[in-house]
């Protein structure tokens, strides 16, 4: 189920929580005081805070929401190429993933949904953050690198050899580039790892950046891309 709030009733949550610092939603200006009691007092009267003896507490499903993003120590966030919306921010505390992302009607108001591991796979196939392959069979032996050397547009290749580059979007801009899978620290925004899905004719390629490590290029399936961020939820932990 989507639950939706506006921004700064989640920034509220999110301090309620001690979490001052977060990548992702985090509020790029100081609210007025009179803005955030009038949202604690929106928020109490629909049930999502509740009085209990002198404090005001986080009710449930918003409470495991923020429970999950405050044990999460990193957030996922994946882009589509051209600026494809929804961005999605992905939290893992490890009992379950939680996404947000702006709602497309309003981009002061987010949504928030809980997945376990099979229902985030599905969510990322069926919004083509993780597209079918082109290939459907086995092709033998074949000269990946060669292929990609000579397809992939020479900008950008320059580009995806680098590593350590914070701004996401420097790729977005580029038609051959699917998708982008970033993993950053979810206080600082410090880049750790990266996944770029590079459109080609004949097939996707996924390059692969790690802080302070040459980037590397792979032939693409889900399978093979959904177990490389797998091992990065186990690496952060």
């Amino acid at each position: 189920m989507i639950y939706i709030l506006d921004l700064l009733e989640f920034q509220v949550l999110a301090a309620a929580r001690n979490m001052d610092s977060y990548y992702g939603f985090a509020s790029e200006k100081e609210p007025a005081r009179e803005e955030v009691y009038y949202t604690v007092y929106q928020m109490a009267r629909s049930g999502i805070l509740k009085q209990e003896q002198k404090e005001l507490v986080i009710q449930p499903p918003y409470s495991e929401f923020l429970d999950e993003v405050a044990r999460a120590s990193s957030v996922l966030v994946i882009d589509r190429g051209g600026y494809v919306l929804p961005r999605q921010c992905i939290y893992f505390g490890g009992k379950g993933y939680v996404c947000l992302e702006n709602c497309d009607t309003d981009q002061d108001r987010v949504s928030l949904c809980r997945m376990d591991e099979e229902e985030f796979f599905v969510q990322m196939t069926e919004l083509e953050q993780l597209p079918s392959p082109h290939l459907k069979g086995e092709i033998g032996q074949y000269d990946f690198v060669g292929y990609w050397e000579a397809h992939i547009d020479k900008e950008l290749r320059d580009r995806l050899s680098e590593t350590g580059k914070e701004n996401t979007e420097e790729y977005l801009e580029y038609g051959q580039v699917h998708s982008v899978f970033t993993m950053r620290q979810k206080e600082t925004g410090q880049v750790s790892k990266r996944m770029i899905l590079v459109e080609l004719p004949l097939e996707y390629c996924m390059v692969l950046q790690k802080a302070g490590q040459p980037s590397s290029m792979e032939p693409y399936t889900r399978e093979k891309a959904w177990e490389i961020l797998k091992t990065w939820w186990r690496d952060e932990r």
